[in-house]
């Protein structure tokens, strides 16, 4: 389980405006919430940062140090960002009990270089680059490694084929696809297909009144 360490400060001030007042100095509105009830926090945006660049796209828990009198154990369970500026606008921590098991999502790192891709002219078709988990924190993986060496044109590797430790639950339909390796000449003729919208749903032609059979519209007249 990766363990990192982050200083934050309570925060007594609440409104549009004070959020606005506390970014501007440097500072991310945040919440830890959990067994522990609801704590409003703030964190300067250098420590945040910090955190992030020692996570990077691993899965990780936090021990959030409350100005040094409290320490909760949390999982990071929301950023959001400024849509244009990309700057912090707020974090939602959540507590996790060493003793419960807990639900977060792990990435996915794809290792080796697919056969498919590599011999025969595939191209790879990655559908999820994350998965769902329930675990006790201890048993946390960091990321789950696929090795897609042995993939070749056609082949598919599912839910239910990675590989999860014996104490890690996967969450969702273990027959989803994950990543494949497909033909290049079936991808570019499904979006052929699809652009000519041909068999797609409503595609049908519609027929106009000159497109009747004489005997219906003589019974129609």
């Amino acid at each position: 389980m990766n363990h990192l360490k982050l200083l934050v400060g309570k925060r007594n001030e609440f409104g549009r405006g004070s959020m606005k007042r506390l970014r501007a100095s440097g500072r991310v509105p945040a919440v830890v919430y959990g067994h522990s009830g609801t704590t409003p926090l703030q964190i300067e945006e250098k420590e945040l940062k910090n955190l992030l660049k020692q996570k990077g796209h691993s899965a990780a828990l936090v021990d959030v140090d409350i100005d040094g009198e409290t320490t909760l154990l949390s999982d990071i369970a929301d950023i959001q960002r400024d849509p244009i500026s990309d700057k912090f606008l707020h974090i939602d921590f959540h507590e996790v009990l060493q003793t419960e098991r807990m639900t977060t999502a792990v990435p996915l790192e794809f290792f080796g270089e697919s056969v498919g891709v590599k011999t025969n002219g595939g191209v790879l078709d990655v559908a999820r680059h994350e998965v769902t988990v329930r675990c006790f924190p201890v048993d946390l993986p960091p990321m789950i490694r696929i090795d897609i060496g042995g993939l070749d044109i056609g082949d598919i590797i599912h839910l239910s084929d990675l590989p999860i430790p014996s104490s890690v639950e996967l969450i969702g339909d273990h027959s989803m696809p994950v990543v494949s390796c497909k033909s290049v000449a079936a991808e570019a003729e499904k979006a052929a297909e699809a652009k000519e919208g041909i068999g797609q749903p409503g595609a049908q032609a519609v027929k106009t009144e000159a497109d009747k059979p004489e005997s219906a519209k003589s019974a129609k007249g």
